[in-house]
């Protein structure tokens, strides 16, 4: 079984006439894909990018090629201008070992009813504040994304729940403190990689995180910000996501948080060296940063402030 199920047959014909894909559009995108990678200087060579790589960026992108191509010029673009953020490559050992024991970072194996696929990040009770390092949970976040590339197959969109009842007031601090970090990675997933993001749930937010949820509802796009849930119990998410994609300690029928962030774990061990070619194609001709803009190169992605 793979370790994402994908859509059922009906799922899958349904998606496919939402984003608009028809019969050979998928193989013409992936041919103009690799023809802007073979045309530019600055990016990895046609061969070395996986074709399923790309078949999420076009359909991720709702078959419009523009911004397929403006997306995948800023995923390899952002690897090279960023290469603190990708520079760990596993989940089991330091740094981002210390940060698994402060959140967990999950996405679940079954699609919602909708054909959308949820990821969980949850603030584990009891937990240390050597381990609460804001970056290094961005840069953890970033990973599981890039892993679960590999093994993505079509959806409908994504959907992230942040439980953070666990969290304690010293951390909202360091948080403001992070905010760079925040605010980057949260740009890089709306301008580099292919989420249709369709809903974000919060859960368990206390008062002292209004700020916090404020930084991160000013990072993204007004469609994205009139899409956030605020929940006081995890029981909420019921209303919303079927029992059987949810995780059982959370009223659902799918394995325990803590099992599945083991397996993830191990995934992101099994494909490490899947990441670390993924680092070296993007970091091979590394684009020259051209004053305040962040690429001076062909393309749409010409400039992205996020420091």
């Amino acid at each position: 079984m793979a370790f994402l199920e994908g859509p059922s047959l009906k799922q899958a014909e349904v998606i496919k006439q939402d984003i608009g894909e028809g019969p050979g559009d998928l193989e013409r995108g992936v041919r103009d894909l690799r023809s802007m990678l073979a045309a530019s200087p600055y990016l990895p060579e046609p061969d070395s990018v996986e074709k399923q790589v790309l078949e999420l960026f076009i359909r991720g992108c709702r078959m419009d090629m523009q911004r397929a191509r403006n997306k995948l010029e800023a995923f390899f673009l952002s690897r090279s201008r960023f290469r603190d953020l990708y520079e760990y490559t596993s989940l089991s050992v330091p740094p981002l070992s210390e940060s698994c024991k402060f959140m967990d970072v999950v996405t679940l194996p079954k699609l919602t009813d909708e054909g959308y696929r949820v990821t969980i990040g949850r603030v584990r009770p009891g937990y240390s504040d050597s381990c609460a390092d804001i970056t290094d949970v961005t840069r953890a976040v970033l990973l599981v994304s890039d892993v679960r590339m590999h093994d993505e197959t079509l959806i409908a969109g994504d959907v992230f729940i942040w439980e953070v009842s666990n969290i304690r007031a010293s951390l909202a601090a360091k948080i403001m403190a992070a905010a760079s970090a925040v605010r980057r990675s949260i740009y890089l997933a709306q301008a580099a990689y292919p989420q249709r993001m369709k809903r974000i749930h919060v859960v368990g937010a206390r008062p002292f995180l209004a700020s916090s949820l404020q930084l991160m509802r000013s990072c993204v796009n007004e469609k994205v910000r009139n899409r956030y849930y605020i929940h006081p119990k995890v029981e909420d998410l019921l209303e919303h996501i079927p029992a059987r994609v949810l995780p059982e300690e959370w009223g659902g029928q799918e394995e325990s948080i803590d099992t599945l962030a083991r397996r993830w774990r191990n995934r992101v061990d099994d494909l490490r060296d899947y990441i670390h070619n993924l680092n070296d194609i993007s970091n091979a001709t590394p684009a020259p940063i051209l004053d305040n803009d962040m690429y001076g190169t062909v393309g749409a992605f010409r400039k992205l402030d996020i420091d």
